[in-house]
């Protein structure tokens, strides 16, 4: 049974149809990258799968379960996806210990100790143990991305997925944020890429998914998608990018 399965969703915002019949599925351990130009729907999508905006039509089936309007549910259901965000979305007014306890206390209903110790480790697999007790303004755009990763992997979830979180850094900041996805990657974790760096996509992906005015065009292993694509539209991509 695959992890997590998008069935036929479609999603418009007024007159703009985002997302026109989109079905995707990802097993365990898979490192699903999703590129396209700007437009092309896959933000939207990437949240929609766990349901942060809710589909017009189809469905989204996490471990089996549908995602709906059940908020017990849908909150049993978040604990287990974590959310990397373009922007990183930490509190400014928490140290950075606290940004990554937030959820351990709240939605696991840890104690502070407990909670303390978890976010340790997990700002330590990020290699950000010294900034504990730094503010996010303290930090390096960099800095704050791994923070961000720090406080979903501390969820434990079974699907990370990260939306552009290298887009918003200093090109000079992109390579400290990739190596920590990469150590990810490497270590098991089943994620779900929505990016632009195509270095990334080609060395770290077992799958990329290409979309285009809200369709899946083309998906196959990165071997085959940068070396002899099937349609126009990736050959047209990738030349662009690359020239």
């Amino acid at each position: 049974m695959s992890l997590l399965k998008v069935v036929d969703v479609h999603k418009s915002f007024g007159n703009t149809k985002v997302l026109n019949g989109v079905s995707l599925q990802v097993d365990k351990s898979e490192i699903v990258v999703i590129m396209g130009p700007s437009g092309a729907g896959k933000s939207t999508l990437l949240r929609i799968m766990n349901y942060l905006v809710k589909p017009d039509e189809g469905y989204i089936l996490f471990k089996g379960e549908k995602l709906s309007d059940d908020m017990r549910v849908l909150r049993q259901i978040r604990s287990q996806i974590g959310f990397v965000f373009q922007h990183f979305n930490l509190f400014r007014h928490l140290t950075v210990v606290q940004n990554v306890m937030l959820g351990l206390l709240r939605v696991k209903k840890l104690s502070k100790s407990e909670a303390y110790d978890l976010a340790m480790n997990c700002l330590e697999m990020v290699g950000l143990s010294d900034k504990a007790r730094s503010y996010p303004s303290q930090l390096s755009g960099g800095q704050k991305q791994r923070v961000a990763i720090a406080r979903a992997l501390a969820m434990k979830p079974d699907l990370i997925l990260f939306d552009e979180p290298t887009s918003a850094l200093d090109p000079t900041l992109v390579n400290e944020v990739h190596q920590v996805m990469k150590k990810l990657a490497a270590d098991g974790h089943t994620m779900v890429v929505v990016t632009h760096e195509i270095g990334f996509a080609r060395n770290v992906a077992t799958r990329i998914v290409y979309m285009e005015n809200g369709v899946i065009i083309e998906e196959g292993n990165p071997v085959d998608f940068f070396t002899c694509p099937h349609t126009t539209n990736v050959r047209d991509f990738l030349s662009s990018v690359y020239t």
